[in-house]
């Protein structure tokens, strides 16, 4: 029988929280809207509105003096557009409850 392992180049990848999260802050299934939030520390650098009915997007703040700590502003807006689309579509009207039920499941 033949052995079938690779052998390792040496090349890791070492993840580190940056402490930039993303925060859901209120989701409208009547309006098809949802509101997220980027936040670092206690602070929120920038507010989406994502309206999926119109595929409308209005941003308040930045992200901009994050800096490397965080992805790019169309980066979050791409992310917060697909997240407020499943959200709606699957009508989860709670996303902290979503998926804290996942993560229970999950054990």
């Amino acid at each position: 029988m033949k052995n079938h392992t690779k052998q390792s180049n040496g090349v890791r990848t070492i993840f580190k929280p940056t402490g930039v999260r993303q925060e859901f802050s209120q989701v409208d299934l009547a309006k098809e809207q949802v509101i997220f939030k980027v936040v670092y520390g206690e602070e929120t650098y920038m507010t989406v509105t994502v309206d999926v009915k119109t595929d409308g997007v209005e941003i308040n703040g930045s992200v901009e003096p994050l800096g490397e700590l965080s992805m790019d502003q169309d980066s979050w807006v791409d992310l917060f557009k697909e997240q407020a689309k499943f959200f709606i579509e699957k009508k989860i009207s709670n996303p902290n409850e979503y998926y804290d039920e996942l993560i229970k499941n999950q054990s």
